[in-house]
């Protein structure tokens, strides 16, 4: 085989794996930050119970005024009733303690669908803190898992990219810059198997006598379609081209 084509090919596979490692360095701060826009969400339906219990405490309190208020006026109205001098009057003396009392009645029923709801809202609410206190649970844990790995990731990618430069000093000058030329039209991929009779990068077929040059392995042959470089590896993994 070629001495500098051998040398492609781990340079290609090492500079595949550095991709692979720089991706997951950097996709672990959108991970956290997804994390953390969870457990937020949680935080603010949390506090939204909390506001809304503060809401139903004074509103709980205003209608408990208004029925103080009220049921102050019948006994006062009670008082007169014994005082009055027309049945008119007693008459509407009753009217008004009658109104009273069906306010009353009215006001109570209203403090009691939001003692209902309170009482909905408490328990949610407890149900939210015990949530809450699982998704930091989680989140603590998947967070030091992820520092964790991110360490080992950088330590690989580290004598990844001194791999990658000590191949790319071993390379000729003139092949590595048909290397790094062919990489940077082709997303990083400048080499390409070929498979049976074809290119496995952009299955173009190839001509046998082209064919016959790459199996020997004595010269750098490029893809007439795609320009990649070709190579010969029969009991080889393929590489899958982006």
């Amino acid at each position: 085989m070629h001495p500098d084509l051998e040398k492609l090919i781990q340079l290609q596979e090492t500079e595949l794996e550095i991709k692979n490692y720089s991706d997951r360095i950097e996709q672990l701060p959108r991970h956290l930050a997804a994390l953390e826009e969870k457990l937020s969400e949680t935080l603010q339906s949390l506090s939204g119970n909390q506001d809304r219990l503060a809401k139903l405490a004074l509103e709980k309190r205003k209608l408990e005024g208004v029925i103080q208020d009220l049921e102050q006026k019948n006994s006062k109205y009670r008082e007169q009733l014994v005082e009055v001098k027309t049945n008119e009057q007693y008459k509407a003396l009753l009217h008004e303690i009658e109104f009273n009392s069906s306010q009353i009645r009215k006001t109570e029923d209203e403090v009691l669908t939001k003692m209902e709801e309170e009482e909905r809202l408490r328990k949610e609410l407890k149900e939210k803190e015990q949530l809450l206190q699982e998704e930091k649970a989680v989140i603590n844990s998947e967070k030091r898992a992820a520092e964790a790995e991110e360490e080992q990731d950088k330590s690989i990618l580290g004598n990844l990219q001194n791999r990658r430069r000590d191949l790319i000093e071993s390379v000729s000058p003139s092949v590595r810059e048909m290397y790094n030329r062919i990489a940077r039209f082709r997303k990083g991929v400048a080499l390409a198997r070929a498979n049976g009779d074809s290119c496995q990068a952009c299955h173009v077929r190839i001509r046998p006598q082209v064919l016959s040059q790459i199996m020997s392995g004595e010269c750098i042959v490029t893809c007439d379609s795609c320009d990649r470089i070709l190579y010969w590896k029969p009991d080889g993994p393929y590489e899958v081209a982006p």
